[in-house]
């Protein structure tokens, strides 16, 4: 059984922006409904560049695109997460953005922002709001709803 502490000693430092494999059992386990198996997976770029991950991916939960922490991965961002508080903490060189698990309410560069679903724990594994994500790390979305794909502008930072 995978603990939150070894999934965040895998995820270290550097994590963020993932998302590809549709998973329908955590969606259905999350909204109590089964999502059909008809439905294309959810694409997430990043700068063009397609985002993969090995476990979960990206995922619709009650309408909400929701990523998994495992694996999550974008260049100039970290991630923390604090197992005793069930916060996460995303920041780069300009943008910090926070969450708790079971909440709604997430603070980005000290603004309060509601989004349509919580950071949340299914199946022992940790989802978030895509947006929050975007948010967080000072990006540009937009999402294609027919193709079911999220194209995510991110600045690159000097060095990278």
């Amino acid at each position: 059984m995978i603990t939150f502490k070894k999934i965040m000693q895998i995820i270290g430092l550097s994590v963020l922006v993932t998302g590809v494999a549709h998973s329908p059992a955590p969606a259905a386990a999350a909204s109590g409904s089964t999502q059909s198996a008809q439905l294309p997976a959810i694409h997430i770029y990043l700068n063009n560049s397609p985002i993969n991950t090995s476990a979960g991916g990206a995922t619709l939960m009650n309408g909400t695109v929701m990523l998994s922490l495992d694996k999550l991965y974008v260049s100039g961002a970290t991630i923390s997460y604090d197992e005793h508080t069930r916060m996460i903490t995303i920041n780069n060189l300009f943008t910090t953005g926070s969450m708790k698990i079971g909440s709604r309410i997430a603070t980005v560069n000290g603004k309060q922002i509601t989004y349509s679903a919580a950071f949340q724990q299914v199946n022992m594994q940790l989802y978030i709001p895509l947006r929050f994500v975007n948010d967080a790390i000072g990006g540009t979305m937009d999402w294609n709803a027919n193709k079911r794909e999220a194209f995510i502008s991110y600045p690159n930072f000097v060095g990278e």
